[in-house]
């Protein structure tokens, strides 16, 4: 060991003093032994040279090492996991770097619909800016208001183009930006803070519609996430929801991200650093991760209307962001009637990526899901003594024409190479 005062001297001082240092150790360990096996009464160290008695006193000095080397090593992994955890959860709710480029975005004007910008606050005060798409059906303003629900760290108008073809289904849109595009920098998280964005806009498309419209939400990969925690809540009454590769729960998502950026950790290991990571966000961001879970929400008892809301599940078969088999456990955990949930997995195609694939098609099915939905919600109210199946069949149910599923191109409005599961 050196002090300071060593530093200043050349490598052949610090070489004698290592050495002086080593003899003084094994001078200490010969003296200790000898000490053990007298205490033993098993004579002296020469005696006992290759004895069991030598070894029991081998062992005894070097126990607390081992342990200590043991103890280090579980501490080490410890730190590390809680390490990597606390970078996770940085990650997580780290604040979207803002540029120039926030300003150049395309608005309803340039897909030659009209809109009125609108601005409203959350139930923390966080101010957020919406677009307000009207459309008329028979000559009135039209009560079907489908609210857009934009995916992480993406802007509004990268939906225009879905946007743009329910309008021309006589659909009202309104599209808002969640709080990583607030007009003041402000904390955001991945599916847990923008629940209050979502609640605040639908909040804001029912006050700027026509009294008495109904609300349909559609959202991608954390705005589908979104769209199913709040669209199953009582006080959003929505009519349908319409995903496009929304993940089922927020520590499954991590899990995979961690798994992609360190790529030597094997997936039990993922898991424990989730699982670290799940008990500290409570204490430094105020919410469990799991609480971001569709699929609790969707399942059976799992919120208000578990079970009520039809839903529509597009995934992409090679998403590497949020895995198919996560589309796949919504799907099974949803307590709605086989009849009134759809999943269509898109082949050779990547994270929401659907749209672009076959525009048409896309629309078509989205469009056909949200006419059923509407139909029934407004059959429910005008004729409430009607039975859930004739609303069902008067509604044009979510099942191809043929009452099968089916995965030939273009049959029951299904998408290019599509996987429909009923």
């Amino acid at each position: 060991i050196h002090t300071p005062s060593t530093f200043p001297f050349g490598a052949s001082a610090m070489a004698a003093a290592n050495s002086s240092a080593w003899r003084a150790s094994a001078h200490l360990q010969h003296l200790l032994l000898r000490r053990w096996c007298a205490s033993q009464g098993q004579g002296s160290v020469a005696q006992q040279q290759g004895s069991a008695a030598h070894a029991k006193a081998a062992a005894w000095l070097y126990a607390p090492v081992a342990a200590r080397v043991l103890g280090a090593g579980i501490c080490s992994v410890a730190l590390g996991a809680a390490g990597v955890a606390c970078y996770v959860l940085s990650a997580v709710h780290s604040r979207r770097k803002r540029g120039y480029t926030d300003e150049f975005v395309l608005t309803p004007e340039d897909l030659n619909m009209p809109y009125q910008e609108v601005q409203f606050f959350t139930e923390d005060g966080v101010s957020l800016t919406g677009w307000f798409i009207p459309q008329s059906l028979a000559g009135k303003p039209s009560r079907r208001v489908i609210v857009f629900c934009h995916p992480y760290n993406s802007s509004k108008s990268n939906l225009l183009g879905v946007a743009r073809g329910l309008w021309d289904r006589k659909y009202s849109v309104f599209m808002f930006d969640f709080r990583s595009f607030a007009h003041t920098p402000t904390a955001q998280s991945i599916g847990y803070l923008e629940l209050r964005d979502a609640r605040a806009a639908v909040m804001c498309a029912r006050r700027t519609a026509p009294e008495g419209a109904e609300i349909g939400l559609i959202g991608a990969s954390m705005g589908g996430v979104v769209s199913l925690i709040v669209g199953h809540e009582r006080a959003v009454d929505a009519v349908g929801i319409a995903t496009d590769c929304a993940f089922a729960g927020l520590t499954i998502v991590l899990e995979t991200q961690i798994g992609n950026k360190f790529w030597l950790l094997p997936p039990s290991a993922c898991a424990g650093i989730v699982h670290v990571a799940e008990l500290l966000n409570p204490f430094l961001h105020g919410y469990r991760l799991s609480e971001v879970s569709p699929t609790s929400v969707v399942a059976d008892g799992g919120s208000e209307r578990a079970g009520e809301v039809p839903l529509l599940l597009i995934h992409a078969e090679d998403d590497e962001t949020v895995t198919v088999s996560q589309a796949h456990s919504i799907y099974a955990a949803a307590a709605v009637p086989n009849e009134k949930k759809r999943l269509e997995v898109v082949q050779h195609c990547h994270h929401i990526g659907s749209f672009f694939q076959d525009r048409s098609r896309y629309l078509r099915l989205v469009g056909d899901f949200f006419d059923a939905s509407f139909t029934e919600a407004e059959l429910r109210k005008t004729c409430p003594e009607k039975s859930l199946e004739q609303r069902v069949v008067a509604a044009a149910p979510l099942l191809p024409s043929d009452g099968v599923p089916s995965s030939t191109p273009g049959g029951g409005g299904e998408l290019l190479g599509a996987r429909t599961t009923e």
